[in-house]
């Protein structure tokens, strides 16, 4: 299989999410830690973003439209529940663009391009971090801790 390691980080991010997101609802996922931060709604939104650039590297179409853009791009507020997507559509979007990724990874062999291959990973540990904070979330709207 080609690209392996990338592969492989965007699968478990994948699994990760979904784990730390089951039977979290639309209305818990627009809670934020009292101290600040985001939301789980504002990291998916925002993850979808990240797979724009992620995409574009690829030769693939955007998956984030221009309002995910406007609302959950990097250095925006928390998302105010008049402009949140729905977590169910974003997780939707999230799915597709996942499949996508991962067929687009095995045909692609980017051995031969450091910097993409460079800027993929990257990618990779920026969604991986926010899948982490999927979990501290979880906990904060008072669900029990998805991974153990």
């Amino acid at each position: 299989m080609k690209n392996i390691e990338i592969f492989t980080v965007y699968n478990f991010n994948h699994r990760v999410i979904h784990n730390n997101l089951e039977g979290v609802t639309h209305d818990e996922s627009l809670t934020s830690p009292h101290e600040g931060g985001n939301s789980i709604n504002w990291i998916m939104g925002h993850l979808l973003v990240n797979r724009n650039a992620i995409n574009s590297y690829l030769g693939l179409p955007d998956i984030a439209d221009e309002n995910i853009v406007k609302y959950y791009s990097r250095g925006t507020h928390n998302i105010a529940p008049e402009h949140a997507v729905n977590l169910e559509k974003l997780m939707s979007l999230y799915d597709d663009s996942q499949k996508q990724l991962e067929q687009k990874l095995q045909e692609t062999d980017l051995s031969g391009d450091e910097e993409k291959a460079r800027k993929l990973a990257f990618h990779s540990f920026h969604e991986a971090y926010h899948a982490g904070q999927t979990g501290i979330l979880r906990r904060i709207i008072g669900k029990e801790g998805a991974i153990k």
